[in-house]
Formats: structure tokens, sequence, C-alpha cells
């Protein structure tokens, strides 16, 4: 008989933070679980570990395997879970004791396929507290709606429960940054019913990336990328969404080209530079409508349409002028 969720959890270089993570899981009042850990080949003591929770408790499956990423790690784990449900949870976060009985239960009592909690964010310095509305159902428009302007729910998987049966031909992207962004929407779409309640029970930290680590990311350009695809997406199957997607997409093409535009080590980075700008401007006509930019902003817009390089300029002639 086949559990009621699965809980997969990729590990790899979380010594600090895996046993508050595995306990918190395994203090669920919903008991009916199986707990996947995939060791992704991290070079610690994580896969001891995982071996010796899993030792303790039948409940729990553990799978070592090569480095992939966390793409790779949650694949790896969908291919082999057998529960009705599936949530994830990532290795230096932890949950409430009930989190998975109240989204269980919500799915089950409203006929959902997925429900949503909100968060608690933990930074260095301080700690919010995400979402304080009373249940809410959404049809599958009105979930994709909700998924893009972020008020209720985001593009994370790990405040979701997932009814098992929209994953079965659904992977994450492997090798990208953002994967969640370019997955959970797909998952909306093949939903019926989609349930938010506001209740706080996923503890995620919010842990400073090395200077290297933030560089490289700031300068990716996958998110533009992904939100590039899903604006054909939405085009076909939900033509109402595409300012919010155009707004999302506009708003990671420009943060990526500011990063660039005043890296002394800017020429590194030429190719990433022409393929956002080219994508940006394919927008042009869209972007220009959008309420959302002030004047200044579609200033650097038009100055861009006309020519790349403009948008650069334009960003080091105000980078000086602020700090004369």
């Amino acid at each position: 008989m086949n559990p009621k969720i699965s809980i997969i959890v990729p590990v790899y270089k979380v010594e600090p933070y895996i046993h508050k993570c595995v306990d918190s899981i395994l203090a669920q009042t919903l008991t009916d679980f199986e707990l996947i850990l995939v060791d992704d080949g991290s070079p610690d003591q994580c896969g001891i570990i995982c071996d010796e929770y899993a030792k303790k408790d039948d409940r729990i499956k553990v799978i070592h395997k090569k480095n992939g990423g966390q793409a790779s790690a949650r694949n790896t784990a969908l291919n082999i879970a057998r529960g009705d449900y599936i949530g994830f949870v990532d290795s230096d976060d932890w949950v409430e004791p009930d989190m998975y009985e109240i989204l269980y239960n919500a799915c089950i009592e409203n006929d959902c396929d997925i429900a949503n909690c909100t968060s608690i964010v933990h930074y260095d310095d301080k700690t919010i507290v995400n979402g304080s509305q009373p249940l809410t159902i959404h049809t599958r428009s009105q979930a994709m709606k909700a998924l893009f302007e972020g008020a209720l729910y985001d593009e994370v998987v790990w405040s979701k429960l997932i009814k098992s049966e929209l994953l079965e031909h659904l992977r994450f992207p492997e090798g990208i940054m953002y994967e969640d962004t370019a997955f959970t929407y797909k998952v909306i779409n093949e939903s019926e019913k989609v349930c938010y309640i506001g209740e706080p029970k996923y503890h995620y930290i919010k842990r400073e990336n090395s200077t290297m680590d933030l560089a490289v990311k700031n300068k990716s350009i996958d998110a533009v990328l992904i939100y590039d695809e899903i604006y054909r997406y939405v085009s076909e199957y939900y033509p109402e969404l595409k300012p919010i997607v155009t707004l999302k997409l506009a708003n990671n093409a420009m943060a990526i080209l500011n990063t660039i535009s005043l890296d002394p080590n800017h020429i590194l980075y030429q190719k990433e530079y022409k393929r956002v700008t080219t994508i940006l401007n394919n927008y042009f006509t869209e972007t220009i409508k959008l309420r959302e930019f002030v004047t200044n902003v579609k200033i650097l817009l038009v100055a861009t349409k006309i020519h790349p390089i403009f948008y650069k300029l334009i960003i080091n002639f105000l980078s000086r002028r602020n700090r004369g």
C-alpha cells in the first residue's frame, strides 16, 4: 500500500543543518509518509548521516548518487516515489510538525491537487513571517494568475504538496538556475483545483551566498530564458497573463543588464549581454505599455531598442552621477 506522502530532500554539503531538517520531518503529526533522502555526492558526512537515519526509521530511503545538482537529485527521487502526494524540503530548512497533515487534509477535504502554505524566512539579522489570509481555493487559471502575481504563493516547490499524478510526465530541468520557476507553472497547468492556506509552516533559511556564487547568479540569464518560454506558453493557453509575465521577464532582464553594465569585467559577459538585450527588445511593444514602468525606465527601453550599447552607457552615466 502506498504511503500518503513522499517527502523528497536533496542533500549536499549541509552537515550543520541536516539533523534539524530530518528531525522536523520525522516529527510530523501525519505519520504515513516515506522520506527520500538523496545524497547528491556530498563531500562531507551527510551521506553517512542519512544512512544512520535510515537504520533507525524504515520510512526513510537513502539514494547515493554522483553530484548533479538539486534538480537531478529531486528527479532521481521522483522516479522511485510511491506517495499519493509529493512534498519537497530543502535540506538546510525545516518544517512545522503539522505542516504535511494540514496540507494533506486541505487537498482531501477540498478535492484539490495542490495545497500551498506560507513560510517563515530566517535572515541573519531578522525573521519575516509571510501570509495570513484564510483558505482560498483556485481553479487552474486562477491559480496560474496567483502564481505569477506572487501575492499568495509563488514559484517555489517547497511550500507545496502536489498530487503525484500531476508529476507522472514532469521533471525538473537540470543544469540551470531557477528550476522551480521552470517547473511549477507546468505543474499548475496539470491541476484542476489549487488551495492556499495562509499559515506559515515552512522555515526557509536565507543564507548569504559567497561573493563568487552571488556574482554568478546575478549574471545568470536563466530566469530571462525561462520567462521567455513561459510567455510563449501563456500566449497560447492564458493570454490574459501576458502582461504579468512580460513584467517579470523585463525586470529580470534589466537586473542582469545592470549587473553586467557596472561590472569592471563586463567584456567577459558580452554574449550574455547581447542575448538578454535581444530578448528584451523582442518584447518592446509589450514592455513600453506596462503601467508599472515609470517614464525613465521607458526611456531606457527606447534607447536599448535603438541600440543595445545605449543601455550600458546610460546605466554607467547614472552610476557616476549618483556617486558624484
